[in-house]
């Protein structure tokens, strides 16, 4: 019982991290409302189109970071036979937050920088070089929704590669596969543009 409201409330406070609404109010802070800009999200790549770079760093910085602070804190939080599970509710948690913020009318942004944050606080290196191969993806390509699509796709497997390499819990596959669907979900219009 005690174990699943310590769950519960750390799937709550993921919820509400990723539902703080960066990228809307940096937008604010440059004086525009990406709500009613571009594709109408608050990630980073929309807050470059409308806002430029500066506040689009900003952005993707804080998504990022609060993707990592929410699992940070599902670990420190969970009793020890459940920091797995709470970990991988948290940061789909955290995703949810940052796609459907309670602060915009359950709008928000697509995910992706939130997701890999997420990524970090369970292997770090496995998220820098997802990060790295997004951003190469995005240079050559110039579309950042393929770069998305292709790195989200390969999160669950490179998951369940470091699972069988005993770095991580297998339960930690679940996350890869949980943030996949979340995020190739909030990608349906791009899908349909691609």
């Amino acid at each position: 019982m005690i174990e699943g409201m310590s769950v519960l409330a750390t799937v709550v406070v993921a919820y509400l991290l990723g539902s703080f609404p960066a990228g809307y109010l940096l937008g604010r802070a440059w004086g525009v409302n990406v709500l009613h800009w571009g594709s109408g999200r608050t990630g980073g790549t929309n807050v470059l189109r409308a806002a430029g770079p500066i506040a689009a760093l900003l952005t993707g910085a804080l998504d990022v970071g609060k993707g990592a602070v929410a699992v940070w804190l599902a670990g420190q939080l969970a009793p020890e036979g459940v920091v797995a599970t709470s970990q991988v509710l948290a940061g789909a948690a955290v995703i949810l937050g940052h796609n459907h913020s309670i602060f915009l009318g359950f709008r928000g942004g697509a995910g992706v920088g939130t997701s890999l944050g997420a990524l970090g606080a369970l292997y770090w290196p496995a998220a820098i070089a997802l990060a790295v191969l997004l951003l190469a993806i995005i240079a050559i390509s110039r579309y950042a929704s393929l770069g998305s699509l292709i790195v989200v796709s390969l999160m669950p497997l490179i998951l369940l590669a470091l699972a069988v390499m005993g770095k991580l819990a297998p339960a930690y596959i679940f996350y890869g596969l949980l943030a996949w669907a979340l995020i190739v979900y909030a990608h349906r219009p791009n899908i349909r543009r691609l």
